[in-house]
């Protein structure tokens, strides 16, 4: 295997996926929490919406200002903090410190998405992204099939939710320190760009200049209030309304990332194959909210996993083609993949804040979380309402050339960039 694949894709996603387990450990940890500081469900639902409430307000300063310094030292320095404050929650006497800190955790999480981008820009040329990206959320669904299926049993092995958090902490603080023995740079030739372009045009302003980005991330933020609301919250309503106990849960809610898991291993045949991207939303928008209604609506239990595995598959039908899109737009620049990258991820997050505060707050005036899973749906169908005003806004999938030479070209990085 290449020292590309290796470590730069390998190694980079271990580190990210000890954060991970940090930021998806409120699902299963939430009822202890929610015991130890007496929440109410509205407080519990901001707890859950607190991470991607941070990639929303910092995604695209932080990709501004990390896209200027080395991704490499960054990814390190980005574990240092997460490790940090993973310590600090562990630490925390008060649920409003525990918030606070779980803020602050997101910040080394958010801009590692700009680093990532910057990698792998520098490392793979364009026709590996979607294979990069598919690779990458197969490990980051991997860990999320960790986070629901082991993490109840570590609650119970070291003896509640405080001990875990130190312990996750540890291990950023471990695959922070590997990460900076073994990584490296990779050398690129330097092309600088006249330079009265460069005073012209800023990492920023590719926002505006490119507007198909926004059609994605608004309908893809659709998407993810449903998975948002269910991750977070179906372990509580199998335990509490449908009297499974909290291991069986957690074992039911993994089935969210394996489908992701199994999804993108069919992500790059669906890219192919399915060339218009509208036609990808109405796909992954009805199987969503089949997955999502056989969940609150099923009769028998086994038919929960059934659900919560459609919609764990279908999402990740477009999220790696989501990613790829950074990389493709013509006349792009490192710093501004980055930028947009950052960007993508602020828009589709709005609907992972949405999903748990729209679940708590149903849950809070009806008192049953299964009328809130009946309501998350008809906020998914918005995805529809995207993908038919986005007719003529969205040009074809360009087709992943087969030919691909045997090693990487090094992509010239543009000067100050």
């Amino acid at each position: 295997m290449s020292y590309r694949w290796a470590v730069i894709i390998g190694l980079v996603s271990a580190v990210n996926s000890a954060a991970m387990l940090v930021s998806l450990s409120v699902g299963i940890m939430l009822p202890d929490i929610k015991e130890e500081f007496t929440l109410n469900p509205a407080q519990a639902g901001a707890l859950g919406s607190v991470s991607p409430l941070a990639t929303i307000l910092l995604s695209v300063p932080l990709a501004a200002l990390i896209s200027r310094f080395n991704p490499r030292l960054m990814i390190f320095a980005g574990a240092v903090h997460m490790a940090v404050f993973g310590l600090l929650m562990a630490w925390a006497p008060s649920y409003e410190l525990t918030l606070i800190f779980r803020f602050i955790f997101m910040i080394g999480l958010v801009g590692r998405q700009a680093s990532m981008a910057m990698l792998i820009h520098q490392w793979f040329v364009a026709g590996e992204v979607a294979r990069v990206q598919s690779v990458t959320q197969v490990i980051t669904s991997s860990v999320q099939i960790a986070a629901f299926a082991v993490l109840p049993w570590l609650l119970v092995w070291l003896d509640g939710w405080r001990n875990t958090y130190f312990a996750l902490a540890s291990l950023l603080g471990a695959t922070a320190l590997v990460w900076l023995l073994v990584s490296r740079d990779r050398e690129t030739e330097k092309e600088a760009p006249p330079p009265a372009l460069e005073k012209e045009r800023t990492p920023m302003s590719a926002i505006l200049r490119y507007k198909v980005i926004w059609y994605w991330g608004v309908s893809t933020a659709f998407c993810l209030v449903g998975v948002s609301a269910f991750t977070t919250f179906l372990p509580s309503y199998l335990h509490d309304e449908r009297g499974l106990s909290l291991g069986m849960a957690g074992l039911i809610t993994a089935a969210i990332p394996l489908g992701n898991v199994v999804g993108a291993m069919h992500a790059g045949w669906v890219r192919n194959t399915v060339t218009v991207r509208r036609q990808q939303m109405y796909i992954t928008g009805v199987l969503c909210s089949a997955g999502m209604m056989t969940m609150a609506l099923a009769p028998v239990s086994w038919l929960v996993p059934v659900g919560a595995f459609a919609l764990g598959w279908a999402c990740m039908q477009v999220f790696p083609t989501i990613m790829t899109l950074p990389y493709e737009l013509p006349g792009i620049k490192p710093r501004e993949v980055a930028v947009v990258s950052s960007f993508l991820f602020t828009l589709f997050t709005f609907g992972l804040v949405v999903g748990p505060l729209l679940a708590g707050a149903v849950q809070q005036a009806t008192g049953s979380l299964r009328t809130a899973f009946l309501v998350v749906p008809f906020v998914h169908m918005g995805i529809f309402i995207v993908a038919f005003a986005s007719e003529h806004g969205l040009p074809p999938m360009p087709r992943v050339q087969r030919n691909r030479p045997r090693a990487p070209v090094p992509v010239p990085v543009a000067g100050g960039d």
